[in-house]
């Protein structure tokens, strides 16, 4: 068993007491008893290509058979987590709802999410060929939680056109090479004004891989469920991070989707991001490429945009609905659907027996489909799940990043005891 199923099950053992115990109180999903189909509520906050090709693929779901009828609601991600609990309380949830994995721990914890080990332990439903290393994150007291949805690699993207004006043959293979080269691509703004084009957009607001950036230099965020923020090689790693911002690369205090936007506009050079920046540059007229992450001081740490399908307290109520909402996860992983996943909506597939050649006619996600397997998710083993330590997160990358707050190593010991306050009542 690895260290992370072991690490998983020891904060899921956790059960918090005034936790919301929703299998008894939400309501079943609609179930077919008049001869319709059994109707599955999903819920999901993917807005672009992405969200076409699972709704293409529910629909080739639906007309597959007449058992089960798959409706999807699309909500923003922040909606979704507002309202998920008291819906699946009054009943008027989603039977199925795309989350990550550390959103998902306090939903396992106060039941709202039920187990779906005998979706794994079916044959039928051919999990033995899903890659190991994603479904490792979904194990929870010693059970299978979570199902594979969509999960890549956070690659650096870059604007062919720009490289090849700039005469760029030669991709950087560390950190520091890309900020020399994110420099050099930087088209200052006259007098003083903001640069024409910045060679490297970080969306610094959304800290989502200030831990790579930690890993990078050899330090951690937290280690065997504990927070060991506070380092020297932590302050060593961020005292850099804020010298190389402070060269203007790159702006300050602004979101993924600011960065993208930024990629996209034509106004930055490069992004650190998942693959779904390529529809939108590709609307825009921008040939993309890319290239994996660079190496830091220490290591490469690759950080992973990673989202599952869980099987609500309300899906798993009622039979039908919970059989309905596995017949779909089998259909969305199954071959065919993967390989619709993979070349549309540019994901790598869920899949291992998809091959490269089956990739080809998507040059790009044949590219970063086995980058994948070098990807992590960032804090997956954060007791008590990550979401409030992303917060304080967040505040120290834009202190870092705009050169605020005070020194380096205050700013991480400040931090590394408000995580600590954080997790104390998961340990």
């Amino acid at each position: 068993m690895s260290t992370f199923r072991r690490r998983m099950r020891g904060a899921a053992g956790f059960v918090a007491a005034a936790a919301l115990m929703l299998t008894g109180c939400a309501a079943s999903g609609t179930s077919g008893s008049d001869g319709s189909p059994t109707v599955v509520h999903v819920w999901h906050g993917f807005t672009e290509a992405d969200g076409k090709v699972v709704q293409a693929i529910a629909d080739d779901f639906n007309a597959s058979q007449d058992e089960y009828e798959v409706k999807i609601e699309v909500n923003p991600w922040n909606v979704i987590s507002d309202k998920l609990l008291p819906a699946l309380k009054s009943g008027n949830g989603p039977d199925l709802v795309v989350q990550s994995v550390d959103a998902a721990q306090g939903y396992v914890r106060q039941k709202a999410f039920a187990s779906l080990q005998d979706f794994y332990d079916d044959p039928k439903n051919e999990t033995d060929t899903y890659d190991e290393h994603v479904v490792d994150y979904t194990e929870f007291d010693g059970e299978q939680y979570g199902v594979p949805m969509g999960y890549a690699p956070f690659s650096i993207w870059y604007n062919k056109q720009m490289f090849a004006d700039a005469g760029i043959t030669e991709f950087p293979k560390t950190w520091d090479e890309l900020i020399a080269l994110a420099e050099k691509l930087t088209v200052k703004g006259a007098d003083g004004a903001a640069p024409e084009t910045y060679g490297l957009a970080l969306g610094d607001k959304q800290a989502t891989f200030l831990p790579s950036i930690l890993q990078a230099g050899g330090g951690e965020v937290v280690e065997d469920g504990k927070i060991v923020l506070d380092s020297a090689q932590n302050v060593k790693t961020l005292e850099w991070w804020r010298e190389s911002y402070a060269k203007g690369w790159s702006p300050t205090n602004i979101g993924l989707a600011d960065a993208v936007a930024l990629f996209t506009g034509g106004k930055a050079a490069m992004t650190w991001i998942g693959p779904w920046v390529v529809t939108g540059a590709e609307a825009a007229g921008i040939e993309v490429g890319e290239f994996p992450a660079p190496v830091g001081s220490a290591k490469a740490a690759t950080p992973a945009a990673a989202n599952y399908w869980w099987l609500t307290s309300q899906g798993a109520k009622d039979e039908k609905v919970k059989a309905g909402s596995e017949a779909f996860l089998a259909y969305f992983n199954s071959h065919d659907a993967q390989l619709k996943w993979a070349l549309e909506a540019n994901y790598p597939p869920n899949r291992t027996d998809i091959t490269a050649e089956e990739l080809s006619a998507n040059p790009l996600i044949a590219a970063l489909t086995p980058e994948a397997k070098d990807a992590y998710i960032p804090l997956a083993t954060i007791p008590g799940g990550a979401t409030d330590v992303n917060t304080e997160l967040d505040t120290l990358s834009v202190h870092i990043t705009e050169g605020s707050g005070g020194d380096v190593a205050s700013l991480v010991k400040s931090t590394d005891e408000k995580l600590k306050e954080i997790i104390a009542p998961f340990q």
